[in-house]
């Protein structure tokens, strides 16, 4: 008994002085600050004044794998900082510090969760991602302020926490506070300062230096139950709906003529059911007239969430006593379920304008074509529109081991890939090419393992991070001759269901655009003003089929010039916001344009090259082009009706797509045709940026490769391969 005191006290006093030692080697590290400001031409990171490579590791948010001091998740926070991580961001939500019927915060596991990434990597910068969502216990004590939906009752059966994730059924009618809720804004609010003014002053405190602000479904700001059901008709929306009008429209009398009703009033007006939410006028899209109320509601349903956002931020920065990063997941355009005007985010501009808000981040796009090996691995957001605007954007990559998996969890087995890990590093070196960050957030930790715990991924990770911080005093340039331009207010004017035009160009077409061999920009209509058009010779208005009477000037006088090819892909300015009108889409195009049947479902046949290629559903409105000095690129299948036009003028070209226009071949001769470089003329994902061009390949094969110096280099390429290469020399940079 003696002896084996003796061990337990001698094990004790090790443990002690460990956690004295730990304690002051926090207390002894100075508080950290961060901010992002201009650095060779991009939006970078500074940590204490100095710029870092925007390279994150994240633990899940999900249970099992997601708190930093457990045995998993702690081998992986070390691996990474072994291999030279220094930037981390764990998950914590409001419902792990805010006990019921508690009027003050419990921050110790906040504190716990931070010293655990420390334990790992002391001289660690941290972002704590915060979900600020009411906690589950306060929904339930107070019911009206929480999301009611259009189609169906709030199902209270519906469980979340553990043993389940704590993001458990935010995609179904579940129980949650409305995001239109002033008393869940104000009272989270005050925990979020509370947070702060805590967490700063402890040792754990020094090291944050930023705030990921996370709310709606899966922190993601996507309105709660938005891809299968139609939020949100419950006291709280509806109270802010009525606020939000009169704020509009002042008067009775001006509201009551933009809804076509004698009988509404500020006290009395709805929010809009499913059937009228899903109404349109003119096939697709919804009249500015006779479909004003629907039109309002998502747009203050947009506003409020946007709103949320911008207002936690605030609150974040105001009472952290050293500058700090916040950030937000919202941008989303790729890859959002065609449900953009019920859960996406429409207010990009107003978020983009934000002094409140430092960078957006998302997921890369989960479209399979662009995931998994050969794809572009795509950024759902607008990339250069981010960066225009100063702020910094982050893609999250979340693109774990992706093939059979069936091994016992408390036995190690093998997991290397090479097809896999040539996809991992497609997903790091595109967004650093970009001049944009990522974070590995990691879901393995909670099977048992972390998806790139094995010494092959970490020492790619590694070369690819040691490369990038070599290249920060690289001045950053496009060296793109595209511009691919895209809308998000156009979902305002389309029916808010999966439709046949929106799903292909969204996630589709632009894939195969982007495997063209030719590189492209991609910017928000609202930013055509800021962008150096000289730079391109191809402007390709992808979604665009919103444009004001001043954006389609702005368009006529400066973009459609210089011997530019323009593509109008649809019907490109078909409402300007209060009207629908073809005759819009004649005076951008130049070219006389008939409406024609579309309830069938199309068909296009490209004339040269020569393919085929369909739609899923019937496209209305549906046009084809009837002028005889239009050459024809492309027609409706089973007729002679011409579907794709091009017509010179003298000032530019002019390309009209009575249908999206889908195809690697197509875009890359129409590209050709306009004057673009095209690097390959295989329909691999190849892209050029800043001195670097990046190769990723399914099938191999050897390539041959155009630089811009018109040098010819010829590469034999592995099946799923990825290169990045000298863009001036062709000399491989990383294999």
């Amino acid at each position: 008994m003696t002896i084996y005191r003796g061990r337990q006290w001698r094990v004790k006093g090790i443990y002690i002085l460990s956690l004295l030692f730990c304690c002051q080697s926090l207390l002894a590290q100075s508080p950290k600050s961060a901010e992002i400001k201009p650095f060779n031409g991009r939006p970078t990171l500074f940590v204490n004044g100095n710029p870092q490579t925007p390279t994150f590791y994240a633990l899940t948010h999900a249970y099992g794998g997601r708190w930093s001091w457990e045995e998993v998740p702690a081998r992986n926070l070390h691996n990474f900082c072994q291999i030279g991580f220094r930037l981390f961001q764990v998950d914590l939500w409001l419902e792990d510090i805010w006990a019921k019927n508690s009027d003050t915060l419990d921050i110790r596991k906040a504190q716990r969760q931070i010293r655990g990434v420390l334990d790992q990597c002391p001289d660690a910068g941290v972002v704590l991602r915060i979900h600020v969502n009411a906690p589950f216990w306060w929904n339930k004590a107070h019911p009206e302020e929480c999301t009611q939906y259009a189609d169906t009752p709030v199902d209270t059966s519906l469980r979340a926490g553990p043993p389940y994730h704590n993001e458990e059924h935010d995609i179904h009618a579940a129980l949650r506070a409305s995001l239109a809720s002033t008393r869940w804004r104000q009272e989270s609010g005050q925990k979020l300062v509370e947070l702060c003014q805590k967490l700063s002053k402890t040792p754990e405190g020094n090291v944050l230096i930023g705030m990921h602000i996370a709310g709606g479904i899966y922190g993601e700001w996507h309105y709660w139950g938005f891809i299968e059901h139609d939020p949100d008709t419950g006291p709280a929306m509806t109270g802010y709906f009525r606020n939000w009008l009169r704020t509009k429209y002042k008067t009775t009398s001006a509201f009551q003529k933009a809804w076509q009703s004698t009988s509404v009033t500020f006290e009395n007006a709805t929010v809009p059911n499913v059937t009228e939410r899903l109404k349109t006028q003119d096939g697709f899209f919804k009249d500015p007239v006779q479909d004003q109320r629907t039109i309002d509601y998502f747009t203050a349903q947009q506003q409020v969430v946007a709103d949320d956002a911008i207002y936690f931020c605030r609150l974040a920065k105001e009472n952290w006593p050293r500058p700090l990063v916040t950030g937000i997941f919202y941008g989303y355009l790729h890859m959002t379920f065609n449900r953009q005007t019920v859960g996406g985010h429409l207010f990009i501009q107003q978020v983009l304008d934000s002094p409140y808000i430092d960078y957006l981040s998302a997921p890369q796009t989960y479209w399979p074509d662009s995931r998994k090996a050969g794809g572009s691995g795509n950024s759902r957001g607008i990339i250069e529109s981010t960066l225009l605007h100063g702020k910094l954007w982050f893609d999250e990559i979340d693109n774990g081991y992706l093939f059979k998996n069936d091994f016992e969890n408390i036995r190690y087995t093998s997991r290397y890939d090479t097809t896999y890990a040539n996809i991992m590093k497609r997903c790091a070196l595109l967004p650093l090419m970009r001049g944009i960050g990522f974070w590995f957030y990691d879901f393995g930790p909670q099977k048992g393992f972390g998806w790139w715990d094995d010494p092959t991924y970490l020492a790619a990770m590694k070369a690819e991070k040691e490369l990038f911080e070599k290249r920060l005093t690289v001045p950053y340039h496009s060296e793109a001759d595209v511009l691919y331009v895209w809308s998000q207010d156009v979902f305002y004017y389309l029916k808010s269901a999966p439709l046949p035009i929106t799903v292909n160009v969204l996630d589709h077409s632009i894939e195969q655009a982007m495997r063209s061999g030719a590189v492209g920009d991609h910017v928000y209509d609202f930013d055509l003003n800021r962008v150096n058009l000289a730079q391109y010779k191809a402007v390709v208005f992808m979604n665009v089929y919103k444009l004001t009477d001043a954006q389609r000037t702005f368009i006529l006088k400066n973009v459609a010039k210089d011997g530019r090819t323009v593509v109008w892909n649809y019907l490109t300015g078909y409402t300007n916001g209060e009207q629908l009108n073809l005759s819009f889409v004649k005076s951008l195009t130049g070219m006389n344009l008939e409406r024609i049947d579309g309830k069938q479902t199309p068909g296009v046949a490209f004339l040269k090259p020569a393919y085929d290629y369909n739609f899923s559903g019937s496209v209305e409105p549906l046009v084809v082009v009837n002028d005889k000095t239009a050459e024809s690129l492309a027609e409706l299948q089973g007729s002679k009706q011409v579907i794709i036009a091009r017509k010179k003028t003298k000032a530019f070209t002019s390309l009209f797509c009575g249908l999206p226009l889908n195809g690697t071949d197509g875009f890359r001769e129409i590209f050709r045709q306009a004057g673009c470089h095209i690097y390959n003329e295989q329909n691999d994902f190849t892209y050029a940026n800043s001195g670097l061009l990046l190769l990723h390949t399914k099938d191999g094969g050897t390539r041959t490769l155009r630089l811009r110096s018109g040098k010819l280099v010829t590469i034999p390429l592995e099946h799923g391969s990825t290169l990045l290469l000298d863009a001036q020399t062709g000399e491989v940079v990383l294999k």
